[in-house]
């Protein structure tokens, strides 16, 4: 039979975790490379199978997979500093916690098995909710994506367009450092 924690085995547990916590905090910012290491792969994973799953065509698929490298770094900032400081420190804390937590086991009765009364409906609209919320911010997610890539393909589109050069309009180009005239490729 366990025995109860006394307060001050309640107080020394709150403490360490508390230290645990800080230390993760700290160790989030100092390797905030490593941090980001991990959200760019995480994001090469999700990038990958979202276009693969929204966007089969075989056409577009390989270009849109080479567009989304560049708002990758991006990614990696907000990740880090949205998502990984503030919230991994104390989630991992309390996954740690519960692998060292032994809740105390209810009494085993011999006579009869004992029915456990839950309240399912609640249970039930509990998870119905959670799983509405993370619907809404998959298609959240799944929005900024698609826009992050449509911008920046009319970007690049509209980059190429703008300093689209003649050869001929190249070679006319003024020097500055001295008068005459410098051939920057030969003539054919």
């Amino acid at each position: 039979m366990a025995r109860k924690k006394t307060e001050q085995e309640i107080a020394l547990e709150e403490e360490r975790l508390k230290q645990i916590h800080l230390l993760l905090e700290q160790l989030f910012k100092r390797e905030e490379v490593t941090a980001k290491a991990i959200v760019g792969c995480l994001y090469d994973i999700a990038t990958i199978n979202l276009i693969n799953k929204y966007i089969p065509f075989w056409g577009v698929n390989p270009t849109v997979k080479y567009l989304t490298r560049f708002p990758r770094p991006l990614a990696q900032w907000l990740g880090v500093k949205l998502y990984l400081q503030p919230k991994c420190p104390k989630l991992i804390t309390d996954w740690l916690y519960s692998l060292v937590e032994f809740p105390p086991q209810p009494p085993k009765s011999d006579s009869s098995p004992q029915v456990v009364t839950t309240d399912s409906s609640v249970i039930l609209e509990k998870n119905l909710q959670e799983i509405k919320s993370l619907r809404q911010k998959v298609q959240l997610l799944t929005g900024t994506l698609i826009t992050t890539v449509v911008v920046f393909t009319g970007t690049f589109f509209w980059i190429a367009y703008n300093l689209h050069l003649n050869p001929i309009e190249l070679l006319s180009l003024p020097s500055s450092s001295n008068k005459s005239e410098r051939v920057l490729f030969p003539v054919r």
